[in-house]
């Protein structure tokens, strides 16, 4: 009987486009056995934590993003990358996990390259937040030993992470725009709410948010003149709404309060026109 990896180089014979990778000097692509893969033991986290999220997007999806593996004797393979997943597959009874098969050798040369990139190319903050996860993902780093490998502080690999979880709406106008920094990004997504994340965009990209300012949120002094000096226009799908302010220096807390106030006092008006409505009948 022949050995599991002989094969499973006999199945690139009849290869798939997938599974043609085993060149030389490179990897291969290969559904291994779940009796076949190996926890690596060396493994710093030993706790996977919470698997039930990604149990359930396996079911409806599969593994989108296949382990990574080292051979391991004749017969076994230990997991470099991917644990996590692993660990769902098997939960889940599933029979073999997609598996990307490397040397520890070349995943490392592969982990080194990419953060090599990061430092020499320069990327949008999108497109570094989005590098950041790959990386995470790829190579099942914390964002504490990312930040180590890059020699960047863990606040600011959190900060750029943040980036990612903003609305589709301000993610698709960074991807096609490079009018907003990165400092002005990385404000909008300390914001607690997307109200606010929208509203402080919609101020950044009419030209109306100083990031100073926000960082000082409501640490500044109250506006003394009352001449209006600065108007900011909020095009939504339904209406046009604009914003004026009596102050020549806005920042973005001041467009939040201002919306926020505006809400709250719509909504009063709509429930006092009701009540009157209903005391007339």
């Amino acid at each position: 009987m022949a050995r599991l990896r002989d094969r499973l180089n006999a199945a690139v014979e009849g290869e798939s486009p997938a599974e043609a990778l085993l060149k030389e000097g490179g990897e291969r692509f290969a559904n291994i056995p779940v009796t076949a893969v190996l926890p690596d033991p060396e493994q710093p986290r030993k706790n996977v934590g919470n698997l039930e999220e990604l149990k359930a997007s396996i079911q409806e999806h599969g593994i989108i993003q296949p382990i990574v593996v080292s051979p391991y004797g004749e017969e076994q393979f230990l997991i470099i990358a991917g644990e996590r997943r692993f660990t769902a597959a098997k939960e889940l009874g599933l029979k073999t996990v997609p598996s990307i098969i490397r040397t520890v050798e070349e995943h490392r040369r592969l982990e080194v390259q990419i953060i090599e990139n990061i430092h020499r190319q320069e990327l949008s903050p999108l497109e570094e937040a989005g590098a950041y996860r790959k990386l995470m993902e790829e190579f099942s780093l914390s964002q504490r030993q990312l930040a180590a490998r890059l020699g960047r502080s863990p606040a600011a690999i959190n900060e750029t992470l943040r980036i990612l979880s903003l609305p589709e709406a301000i993610l698709e106008s960074v991807r096609t725009s490079e009018h907003l920094t990165r400092s002005v990004l990385l404000e909008i997504a300390k914001q607690e709410n997307e109200e606010a994340q929208t509203a402080m965009w919609q101020a950044a990209l009419a030209g109306g948010l100083t990031v100073k300012a926000a960082r000082r949120g409501k640490d500044r002094p109250e506006p003394t003149e009352k001449v209006i000096r600065t108007t900011i226009p909020f095009l939504t799908k339904i209406a046009k709404v604009t914003v004026v302010f009596p102050q020549e220096t806005v920042d973005a807390q001041d467009v939040v309060d201002a919306l926020s106030q505006a809400l709250k006092e719509a909504k009063q008006q709509l429930k006092t026109a009701s009540a009157a409505s209903s005391s007339d009948d």
